[in-house]
């Protein structure tokens, strides 16, 4: 069987339909596309890792005006700047507030599009893609049923390979190859990283305390990481929550390659993480933005997948435990002895 692969790359590994193939084979031209919607629904995290598509978007779709599609109760660090409008769907803050003819006629206020690109895959985004007019309606949701239900084109998402390899599939799909390393325009490690004095950044908080470090096995991670790395400068970053503080570590300052840093502004946080040698986090905000300025991570995992957030084309290193059990510090600090050989020139 002879595959057509004009604006559709793909054989077995994806889902079209036929309104799709027919669309991309006689009529599709990624420089007259004029408008296109890129939902993403999403905490911090998951927010920064959308830069790179946005980024690919604008070379693939270069006259598009990009709509940046987020939600009320997550718009801290959403990628506005990449976009050239957004729109702000009702979200769970707003519960008590409206009601579900209200909540139609917020998406609604989207204007018809070329092209939806749904990266959240949410209840939300699927009521948004349902009720959205767009000539063709892009997706990766987990369930294949929902691709014949919401979709046009479909990719496929795992839970083994990176959550941004699979939404640039979406880009990959139609004809676009992306650049690698992939560019967040954020700072880049590679030019801002402090040689002359090297430091390491610490994070244990989270969305979700059950994500969080202990600050027991904290403080003892940075104990002993102080003691047997004197070379570098060991650095606790405080968040914003109470639960996210470093009071309890204070004793630790007695050690002169230690200290505390108070939390810091999104404006500055991507240039403190682009200077870092290296930072070690759970699998939170702070991980993923460290990863967006291409500076090494050790990523402690116990209660997350740890593969989804974890990109291939540079070296992140995981700390887990097959049960899930919690890494220990020696675990920990054996990590970032192995990515600090590894990164070190010899």
């Amino acid at each position: 069987m002879k595959y057509n692969m004009k604006h559709l790359w793909f054989e077995k590994g994806a889902y079209a339909n036929n309104k799709a193939r027919a669309f991309l084979a006689n009529e599709f031209n990624p420089k007259e596309i004029k408008n296109i919607a890129i939902i993403r629904h999403a905490a911090l995290g998951d927010q920064v890792i959308t830069r790179p598509f946005l980024v690919e978007a604008r070379k693939f779709f270069p006259n598009a005006h990009i709509t940046l599609c987020a939600v009320s109760n997550y718009q801290y660090g959403m990628p506005s700047d990449l976009a050239d409008t957004v729109h702000i769907m009702h979200g769970a803050d707003k519960k008590s507030e409206i009601n579900f003819s209200e909540k139609i006629s917020n998406i609604k206020e989207l204007p018809e599009q070329d092209i939806i690109f749904d990266l959240a895959a949410t209840n939300r985004s699927y009521w948004m893609i349902a009720v959205s007019k767009a000539t063709l309606k892009v997706g990766f949701p987990y369930r294949s049923i929902l691709n014949r239900l919401l979709y046009d084109v479909g990719v496929f998402r795992s839970d083994f390979s990176s959550e941004i390899e699979a939404m640039l599939d979406m880009l990959r799909i139609l004809g676009h190859n992306p650049e690698y390393p992939l560019n967040f325009a954020y700072p880049n490690n590679k030019e801002h990283k402090n040689i002359t004095a090297p430091f390491i950044i610490y994070f244990n908080g989270a969305s979700q305390e059950s994500k969080m470090y202990p600050i027991a096995e904290q403080a003892e991670l940075l104990a002993k990481a102080v003691q047997a790395l004197p070379d570098y400068q060991h650095i606790f970053l405080e968040g914003l929550n109470s639960k996210e503080k470093g009071e309890s570590l204070r004793d630790l300052e007695k050690y002169n390659n230690f200290s505390i840093q108070p939390s810091v502004d999104l404006k500055n946080i991507t240039q403190l993480l682009a200077e870092a040698t290296l930072v070690v986090s759970t699998d939170t905000g702070i991980r993923n933005m460290a990863i967006a300025t291409h500076t090494p991570t050790v990523g402690i995992f116990y209660s997350t997948v740890p593969f989804r957030y974890t990109p291939s084309y540079e070296y992140h290193h995981i700390v887990m435990n097959a049960d899930a059990s919690l890494p220990s510090p020696e675990q920990v600090l054996s990590g970032i002895k192995t990515t600090l050989e590894h990164i070190t020139p010899s």
